[in-house]
This record gives C-alpha cells, sequence and structure tokens, in this order.
C-alpha cells in the first residue's frame, strides 16, 4: 500500500468525484482511476460508491482516507518548515483564536512580538473553540484563545482565564434603534440581525440574552459562519443588529463607528476568555512573549473601557 493512494483516496472523497480530485491532484484521471483500483485490489474490498450526486465513501474508504488526510497535514507542515526556515524565521507559535478575538485582538499582540522577536513565526488560524480544542491536543495549535465550552479539565492542556467578558446588543451609530429610548421587544422582533454562527455554544448564549428579555423571534438575514470581518462590515451599514462579545467589541467598535444598545434585557450572559495552551509548549520563549502581550493588550483595553 503506498501513502500516496491514501492521499488520492482522502482527496477524492474530499472533492466528490475522481475528475475533480484529478483536477486538484494535477494528475491524469486514468492514472487516478487505476490507482484506486490498485488500492482496493490490496484492501480487497470497494473504497467508495458512484452516483450522480459523487462519491461515497464505504467505512474502510473513510477510514483509510483519514489517513490519507493525516499524510496530507504532515507534508503541510513539512512544507511549513521548509518556508519558514528559508525566510530565517526560526521560530513558530501556532496561535488559533476565534474570528472576532482575532479580528479585535491579535493584530496588535502580533505587532508587539515582531518588534520583540522578529525571527518569530506566528501562524494564526480562524476557528470556533469547540474545534481547535481538540485540534490542540493533537498537536496543530500552541495556544487557543477561547471561552470555555465546558468546565471539565483536559488532561495535558492548561487552562488560564485571562478576562471576564458578557455579551450584548450592537448596531452602527446610524441604525434607527441606536438612540431610541425606551425600547420595545416589538423593536427587536421587527429589525433584521445578523449571526456569528450555529449550532454553537455561542449560539445558545444569544438566545438564552434574547429570551430573557422576551424577544423569542430575532429575524436573522445573514450567518456568518467563522468570518467575523465581514460581519463587522455589514453591520457597520446601519441595518442590522447583533448579539456579540463585549470585549473584543471595545477593541474595534470606535473603528467601524458600532455602539452597544443600552438595554436590560433582564439577565446578564458571561462570555470569559481563556487561554489554552499544551503543558510542553508553556516553557517555550516564543509563548511567554505571547502571553506577556496578551495580558499587557487585554490590560490597556480595560483601562480604555472603564
Amino acid at each position: 500500500m503506498e501513502s500516496k493512494h491514501l492521499v488520492y483516496l482522502a482527496t477524492i472523497l474530499e472533492k466528490g468525484s475522481i475528475s475533480a480530485a484529478a483536477e486538484q491532484l494535477l494528475i491524469a484521471q486514468p492514472t487516478l482511476t487505476r490507482a484506486m483500483a490498485t488500492l482496493e485490489m490490496q484492501v480487497g474490498t470497494q473504497l467508495f460508491g458512484r452516483s450522480r450526486f459523487g462519491v461515497t465513501p464505504t467505512p474502510i474508504g473513510e477510514a483509510l482516507a483519514r489517513e490519507g488526510k493525516a499524510i496530507i497535514r504532515t507534508m503541510e507542515i513539512a512544507r511549513e518548515q521548509v518556508s519558514q526556515y528559508q525566510l530565517g524565521l526560526h521560530k513558530e507559535l501556532r496561535i488559533s483564536a476565534g474570528p472576532l478575538i482575532g479580528l479585535a485582538l491579535i493584530p496588535d499582540i502580533i505587532e508587539r512580538i515582531i518588534d520583540e522577536a522578529p525571527n518569530t513565526a506566528v501562524i494564526l488560524r480562524s476557528e470556533r473553540g469547540t474545534v481547535v480544542l481538540d485540534e490542540l491536543l493533537d498537536d496543530q495549535h500552541d495556544v487557543v484563545i477561547s471561552p470555555a465550552p465546558h468546565d471539565r479539565p483536559i488532561n495535558g492542556i492548561l487552562r488560564e482565564k485571562i478576562a471576564e467578558d458578557i455579551i450584548g446588543v450592537y448596531c452602527s451609530r446610524h441604525h434607527p434603534l441606536a438612540h431610541k429610548e425606551n425600547l420595545s421587544i416589538k423593536d427587536f422582533e421587527s429589525a433584521d440581525w445578523l449571526s456569528l454562527g450555529l449550532a454553537s455554544p455561542f449560539e445558545a448564549q444569544v438566545l438564552e440574552l434574547l429570551r430573557s428579555g422576551g424577544i423569542e423571534q430575532a429575524r436573522t438575514k445573514v450567518v456568518f459562519k467563522n468570518d467575523a470581518a465581514l460581519l463587522i462590515t455589514l453591520l457597520a451599514r446601519g441595518r442590522h443588529l447583533a448579539v456579540l462579545p463585549s470585549l473584543p467589541m471595545a477593541a474595534i467598535a470606535a473603528d467601524y463607528d458600532l455602539v452597544p444598545l443600552k438595554v436590560d434585557l433582564g439577565t446578564v450572559v458571561r462570555r470569559d476568555l481563556y487561554l489554552w495552551t499544551r503543558e510542553e509548549v508553556a516553557d517555550q520563549p516564543a509563548y511567554q512573549i505571547f502571553v506577556k502581550f496578551l495580558h499587557a493588550v487585554i490590560s490597556d483595553l480595560r483601562a480604555n473601557m472603564a
């Protein structure tokens, strides 16, 4: 069994067809078909079925495709290492943060890291916390900045609360509700809303906040999955409302002319922010520099909010 055949299989299942995979892999379609026939002969069974809707993996095909994805990921890491070496970047810190945290806090932190440790390569990914904590365990990240999806300790992972936070309702300063006093449930239910995610712990917190104020139907028009920049850009145009965390919004609200609606919805929903890392990373100089600047940026932000 050749490792490249597992990569081929993973690509076929990801792209949904042999032709699309062949284009992605830059090989001829007949060559790819023969490679899959060879792999199925070695395994002794079919790896995927074909229909007009695309390919569907068999259980063994899905299992082997996972191994192919692991090989792809390993090769990506190797290419990144070579690229960093060629650029003269000899230290690496892989950071993952939620999309809004990344937009609000990370640029300032990275600028400070570059000034103090110019040979440190920062690799940043934007992803939901429920996903990246598993990836942190798999050594795909060094640092995760995220609210806690649960209170259970994770073996081998250090967690530190770095900021207390709550969520609130935000809009453009030019939105019709921005300066209205005595807002009613009807005002909220007749407004158009933007959402930062579906089927996530944050969505559950959004619903908790709105329902505590008697708002049962928020007319959501657009959902942005892991893209806070687009949400903030559209929110700034003055036609929508959105429930968002207060701390990162304090960092960017003025730049986009956004304001929190001053309304009591009956409850305070907390969304405290945590720093997560693997135990073996905590002593690395690049990590310690990052933590120093993370605390400094949050401290400056808190001072500006006071």
